[in-house]
């Protein structure tokens, strides 16, 4: 019987840690990578396997091909999934892979918006009340789980997009956190009851579901975190009093998650008193992750604020009734725009940006954005960022804030989000 080989799809991150550890099973690896001048490629022919880049995908490959790993970031449209199911072979990924093969307690968190913040409230928790374990946060928040997977974790904490849960097949895992649903990614999933069921995949797999509403569609052990009875001065402490809205409703999740792991598999020997008193103190030093909703500076009394982690409309709105609702006082002038990734803004309640005196668009999408959002307040495009920010300072005055939060991908003019926020970030230090 002739040997079968692993074929990994996409060289960045997860596909490069998916050549490391698939090189230490295999003498052989097929690569596909589109992108002839990707810079991973420099040091490919120097990895323990022989790799062969992008073969030939006839019949005599579908016999020597033993499973398909797509990286998350590859299209459904790609020839390798057609091909794949056409020649009934496996599709797999590193979060599949890990799940298998780690033995450690896994908690899966997921939503449109949040999910970076909240694996790292999760983390800061679980760290704080449980000092001799060793917990890590891995996945999409900048860790490839691969890099792990032999090390004696006690706790992961998996970050997760849409794309890594479309993926997954029916490995089960402890804790699965979904965090909130709305419109997103449209161009990848088509359709959004498309992208809500990949989300929902966290859910399906999970002994313990922890979710954003009532909708127990796999009958588990089922939680609302935001029913969660928090003390009525918890979130009134200093220490969370300049916190957007978005990130308190993170850190109920978080509590959720710890109070699960508390009452099923840790002692449970606590009070509620003494449980979000230490809680309190957990967070006194935390540092928000950068770009969500992050203050940069007041200059000449106007707050600037960089959310350019913003990526839809949802996470743009929940940041101007983040502003509206601390502040009270002053105007709000909004900065968004770039590529809109097919979100449909005609299901999406605007109202909110009745708050905000100015709106200033810029980006590929930058009529269809202003034609939908003209109603709610005064729009201008612009050209640029720049711009943007330029025409912002000139009409702002003190007790008011500049919030860049974009509400669409950054691809069309900036590498990424971090490098967008990054020249917002600038622009106000420049002053």
């Amino acid at each position: 019987m002739k040997d079968k080989f692993p074929l990994v799809v996409g060289l960045g991150a997860t596909g490069s840690s998916l050549i490391d550890y698939l090189s230490n099973f295999h003498e052989e690896i097929f690569l596909i990578e589109d992108w002839e001048s990707n810079p991973n490629l420099e040091g490919i022919y120097q990895k323990e396997s022989q790799i062969n880049i992008n073969p030939l995908l006839d019949e005599d490959m579908c016999e020597m091909i033993s499973k398909v790993y797509p990286s998350p970031g590859v299209s459904k449209d790609h020839e390798i999934f057609n091909f794949a199911t056409k020649n009934k072979i496996p599709i797999s990924s590193d979060i599949q892979e890990f799940l298998e093969n780690n033995n450690c307690f896994k908690i899966l968190v997921t939503g449109t918006n949040g999910k970076t913040s909240t694996c790292l409230m999760i983390k800061r928790l679980f760290e704080s009340f449980f000092p001799e374990l060793y917990v890590a946060a891995l996945g999409n928040i900048g860790e490839p789980v691969l890099k792990y997977i032999d090390q004696n974790l006690d706790v992961s904490i998996i970050e997760v997009s849409s794309f890594q849960l479309d993926l997954l097949n029916e490995t089960e895992f402890e804790i699965g956190l979904l965090l909130n649903i709305e419109q997103d990614h449209i161009d990848r999933h088509g359709t959004f009851e498309n992208y809500k069921e990949a989300k929902q995949k966290v859910l399906k797999n999970s002994h313990f579901n922890i979710s954003f509403n009532e909708d127990n569609f796999y009958n588990k052990n089922f939680m609302n975190y935001r029913h969660l009875n928090e003390p009525k001065d918890f979130f009134e402490s200093s220490i969370f009093m300049d916190w957007p809205l978005h990130d308190k409703q993170n850190l109920k999740a978080s509590i959720q998650v710890l109070k699960v792991f508390l009452n099923n598999f840790k002692s449970n020997d606590y009070k509620e008193e003494d449980l979000y008193a230490n809680i309190r103190k957990t967070f006194k030093d935390f540092t928000r992750p950068p770009h969500r909703y992050e203050f940069v500076s007041s200059f000449t009394g106007i707050d600037f604020i960089n959310d350019s982690k913003s990526t839809n409309l949802d996470s743009m709105l929940m940041a101007v009734r983040s502003v509206h609702h601390n502040k009270q006082k002053g105007e709000i002038y909004l900065i968004c725009g770039g590529d809109s990734k097919g979100q449909d803004f005609i299901k999406t309640d605007l109202s909110e940006l009745k708050n905000v005196k100015n709106i200033f668009i810029y980006g590929k999408d930058k009529k269809i954005i202003f034609n939908s959002v003209q109603k709610y307040s005064t729009c201008k495009s612009v050209i640029d960022l720049e711009t943007a920010f330029n025409t912002a300072l000139s009409m702002a005055k003190k007790g008011d804030t500049v919030l860049f939060s974009p509400a669409c991908s950054s691809l069309d003019m900036f590498k990424d989000y971090q490098e967008r926020g990054n020249r917002f970030k600038s622009l106000v230090k420049d002053l």
